[in-house]
């Protein structure tokens, strides 16, 4: 039996988005399939103690975001130093080392040169990770005084698709961030083309705990609402302040219009609008979805988003931005799919007004079809099969 090993904290293995949300809904796939000719193992749990958080959850948000910019540029700096890289753990009792972000695989580089397995990668991120730091974590402040330490990290993300044995995206679109967002990608690239292998995420169905009425009562919406859902970040690379835009147009034109939104309400804040609800951090977002009409996914650039595959599985009906991962959606015919690519906002004004008009019976009928979907291909089962045949091919 062939071990391997995903580079990962077991105690982030967790049902949310990213590389813990990923590597939550493969396990769960692999569970499902029962037993296989490969052993999976985590690193060891890691916490940090809870005084911390709590005490950091006290601070004035300037100082917790000083002590974020704090951390991260320590990391940054750690990452181009010639300083000891290793791991701490013999890296040889695996055969396969997966890892899911760029820098936690840096930062053990020098582990690697002795390490006679096969090294997978797999990024993740919606544009080259040193941009997520830079336009999403820190501060413009902390970048401008230390941007130089910032733009270098292009290199290290460069070293790291070269020392990959193989590198591993859901879909060929993925890949269009870091076309758009890095310079050097498309050298990198050809410089390790043979190591590019692809397979689409799927996920197990969400636990929709409450029913539409359900919401329809919580939130105080008329039970002959048209109900339009996001649930994510609110900043601009998930696409959040196009959303306000989306949002102001269509309230201002359909009066049987309501938006939930969930999602932590910063940086980026919701419409001062009676029918645009902020519902903030929830546990649930399923339920949310699933009493939805439509869904409204405006991402900026994007990787391969999980929530779109929730979505999916919810059977709600789709209008998302013709961006990234998105894009992969297009590969099946209408009559498989009320996936509803738009460009530009013009566009995804009126995508969602001819379904708000459609009304309440199209948009049911519309919605199955993405259940449909989900069934045929994205389930956590799928892509737990899709994850076995890419190992057995290696």
């Amino acid at each position: 039996m062939k071990k391997v090993l995903f580079y990962m904290p077991a105690n982030k293995i967790t049902p949310t988005g990213g590389p813990g949300g990923y590597l939550y809904n493969l396990i769960n796939g692999l569970k499902g399939l029962g037993d296989s000719d490969y052993q999976f193992d985590f690193l060891p749990e890691q916490w940090r103690p809870g005084w911390i958080k709590k005490g950091l959850d006290r601070l004035p948000r300037a100082c917790r975001q000083a002590y974020s910019d704090w951390r991260i540029h320590e990391r940054c700096v750690f990452l181009e130093s010639s300083g000891n890289k290793t791991a701490q753990l013999d890296l040889n009792e695996y055969d396969i080392i997966h890892f899911h972000t760029i820098f936690s695989m840096m930062l053990v580089k020098d582990s690697l040169k002795d390490y006679k397995g096969l090294v997978l990668l797999t990024s993740h991120t919606p544009k080259p990770p040193h941009l997520e730091w830079v336009e999403d974590d820190i501060s413009k402040r902390e970048y401008i005084r230390h941007s130089k330490d910032y733009d270098d990290l292009v290199a290290v993300e460069a070293e790291a698709f070269s020392l990959a044995d193989y590198i591993i995206f859901p879909c060929e679109e993925a890949e269009e961030p870091y076309f758009n967002n890095w310079d050097g990608y498309k050298t990198v690239r050809e410089s390790n083309v043979s190591k590019y292998r692809y397979f689409p995420t799927g996920v197990p169905s969400p636990v929709v705990n409450l029913s539409r009425e359900e919401i329809v009562k919580r939130y105080k919406l008329p039970n002959n609402a048209i109900i339009l859902s996001y649930v994510g970040r609110h900043n601009q690379t998930k696409g959040y302040d196009q959303l306000l835009k989306i949002g102001e147009k269509i309230l201002s034109r359909h009066e049987n219009v309501y938006f939930l939104i969930a999602g932590k309400e910063e940086p980026l804040k919701g419409l001062k609008n009676d029918r645009w609800i902020e519902v903030g951090w929830t546990d649930q977002a399923a339920s949310i979805i699933s009493a939805s009409d439509i869904f409204v996914l405006p991402n900026k650039e994007t990787y391969f988003d999980i929530v779109m595959l929730e979505v999916l599985s919810c059977g709600t009906c789709v209008v998302a931005s013709n961006t990234g991962g998105n894009k992969y959606f297009s590969k099946f015919n209408d009559s498989e799919r009320s996936i509803f690519l738009y460009d530009g906002e013009d566009e995804a004004v009126e995508i969602l007004g001819d379904l708000i008009e459609g009304g309440e019976h199209r948009l049911k009928t519309l919605g199955k079809l993405n259940k449909e979907l989900y069934n045929n291909h994205f389930t956590a089962e799928i892509f737990a099969k899709s994850y076995l045949s890419l190992l057995s091919s290696l």
